[in-house]
């Protein structure tokens, strides 16, 4: 496993953040796949205020894993708060209270005194950027968090936060967490995401370049359109979450080149189509950290082994390149 710095958390960060989303509702299961993350070498776990499924609040059960294992010494906690949660809290939640309110309940959730790296899952560009700024300089000041970021902010917003915390002296955005993957995202999976994928976010990815705010990719396997439990044709052929969403999201001619070259890039590397994408945005000149949210406990363990792939240029751009219809030939080593 390679690991970052992040200022504010205290302690390095594994490129692969486990993410939550997909941890079994079983304790025992769930408790099963955080083990062989960190066993692994993954020490940074991604939860959310609104991941909340059928009465579950996955913040509590990470907490309780934490808990029962003595661990939370070991690990960077990444939330997200001020998430629109409809019916009881609809429409936009980007505020300082609603922050301070969101950073108390997880903390409670989780038995935590400290979030490591706390960011906003979504925006509200009626607030102003100041106003935001400031409120998370003085959570940092209570010690409640120990750096910030954004999730799904457009870049001029962030690029007013950088501003901001200049102006002010106040801690900048630490990441920015959007989507980015082998894969072009054709179509939001939800409303008031964001990616950096395609031609049309070149300037997007040019000011994370230049700026210095870090990136944490989401949906790194293109939400299951580039995971080896899927078949092409069982994503295209799907009515049914979460494989429609990957056919609506990302089917097209050429993420299905691109993955039909991950697949043979994985065979000729000995080892599997989700580790080749996964090395393929760790690799990704933004230097970006990246979620994977494993389902069981070998999934972790691949997701972990992603960070020591290292993937060639001619590899990298051979898998990335739009490809003509009748060109699949391998890259030049």
């Amino acid at each position: 496993m390679r690991y970052t710095e992040l200022v504010g958390v205290g302690r390095p960060v594994s490129l692969i953040v486990q993410g939550a989303t997909s941890l079994p509702p079983d304790d025992d299961e769930a408790f099963a796949v955080l083990d062989a993350a960190l066993a692994s070498g993954i020490n940074a776990f991604d939860t959310a205020h609104s991941y909340v499924f059928d009465g579950r609040s996955l913040d509590q059960q990470i907490g309780r894993w934490m808990k029962a294992r003595g661990h939370r010494g070991q690990v960077v906690i990444v939330a997200k708060g001020c998430h629109p949660e409809p019916p009881e809290r609809p429409g936009p939640r980007v505020t300082p209270e609603a922050a301070e309110a969101d950073i108390a309940e997880t903390l409670e959730r989780m038995g935590a005194d400290r979030l490591d790296l706390w960011l906003f899952h979504r925006d509200n560009p009626q607030v102003g950027a100041d106003e935001l700024v400031d409120a998370m300089d003085r959570q940092i000041a209570a010690g409640r968090i120990g750096a910030w970021g954004v999730s799904n902010w457009t870049t001029a917003r962030i690029s007013a936060a950088v501003d901001a915390a200049s102006r002010h002296g106040w801690p900048p955005p630490a990441v920015n967490s959007a989507h980015l993957s082998l894969a072009d995202q054709l179509a939001p999976p939800w409303p008031g995401v964001e990616t950096l994928t395609g031609p049309d976010r070149a300037e997007d990815r040019d000011w994370h370049r230049r700026g210095g705010v870090r990136v944490l990719a989401w949906s790194a396997l293109a939400g299951g359109f580039l995971s080896p439990a899927f078949s092409l044709e069982e994503i295209a052929a799907a009515t049914g979450w979460p494989l429609a969403d990957a056919a609506r999201c990302y089917l097209n001619d050429a993420n299905a080149e691109r993955r039909r070259r991950a697949e043979e890039l994985a065979d000729r590397r000995g080892c599997s189509l989700s580790r080749v994408a996964a090395a393929w945005v760790l690799g990704h000149e933004l230097a970006p950290l990246a979620i994977a949210a494993a389902a069981d406990p070998g999934q972790a363990a691949d997701n972990a082994a992603a960070a020591d792939l290292v993937l060639t240029e001619a590899e990298r751009d051979w898998l990335a390149a739009e490809p003509p219809a009748d060109d699949r030939s391998a890259p030049v080593a």
